[in-house]
């Protein structure tokens, strides 16, 4: 009964944000990636602007632990390790931050970071460093922490010669635990996430269906024609979220 009415109270947003996590967790399984922006996107749409950061971590943390589950036996721990180190850090520092930001800045960042993510071409990148994850995990986290999304794993993990399902485990893994620690930083700073508790609930449990759905398709879905619908989505609610923060400005 609290569970409906927590949803209840949300209204409509409550379940864009369940179908949401519900995709985020499909595409991740099957594609590796992508899921973050699909969370980041959806929320863009329903939530208030300074929710939309600490939310996105509650929201794919359904996705990355069944994942990190589904994929265990895959998961390169000379990777997710020093990953969670450098990630632990990071949040430690950018949480804080983050709190002080206006929305309109907030906002504005957001939607760069999208176009930039899904525009710019995949970036692939070799570290001259032997053993690079503390790094990685610090730099990731850092602005994964003031953005939600930081990108650099995706790009170096991709040259480190781990087969597919390695990559999906091995990131599950290092993200689940970045996600851990940010919805804590997140809440030692302020932010209550108390009247999302039903939606987060209700995230985490479809996310789980959406990763075992992911997983049974991982070899049959066309990737190309997801990446051509994912790509026009994601900029729409980009270019929403750089105008909600010009035009705030220019009531300021």
């Amino acid at each position: 009964m609290e569970l409906a009415a927590g949803l209840a109270d949300m209204g409509h947003a409550a379940y864009v944000i369940v179908l949401g996590s519900f995709l985020a967790a499909l595409v991740n399984a099957a594609f590796a990636n992508g899921g973050a922006m699909v969370i980041l996107a959806v929320t863009s749409t329903v939530l208030p602007v300074s929710a939309i950061v600490p939310m996105h971590s509650t929201l794919l943390l359904g996705s990355t632990a069944s994942r990190s589950i589904v994929f265990r036996a895959f998961i390169d721990w000379r990777i997710a390790g020093p990953f969670l180190v450098g990630s632990v850090v990071a949040v430690a520092i950018a949480a804080r931050i983050y709190v002080e930001l206006p929305d309109r800045v907030v906002a504005l960042a957001i939607g760069l970071v999208m176009l930039v993510a899904i525009w710019l071409p995949s970036v692939s990148w070799r570290p001259r460093l032997r053993h690079p994850w503390a790094i990685v995990g610090f730099i990731h986290s850092f602005l994964s922490t003031l953005f939600a999304y930081g990108a650099l794993l995706h790009a170096i993990i991709l040259n480190t010669g781990l087969q597919r399902r390695q990559v999906v485990g091995t990131m599950a893994m290092a993200l689940t635990g970045m996600g851990v620690f940010k919805i804590t930083g997140y809440a030692i700073n302020g932010f209550d996430y108390r009247p999302y508790l039903a939606v987060i609930a209700m995230s985490v449990g479809v996310a789980f269906i959406g990763t075992w759905v992911g997983k049974l398709i991982i070899d049959r879905v066309s990737e190309k024609m997801f990446r051509v619908v994912f790509r026009l989505f994601v900029t729409i609610t980009a270019l929403r979220l750089v105008w909600v923060s010009l035009a705030t400005a220019g009531q300021g």
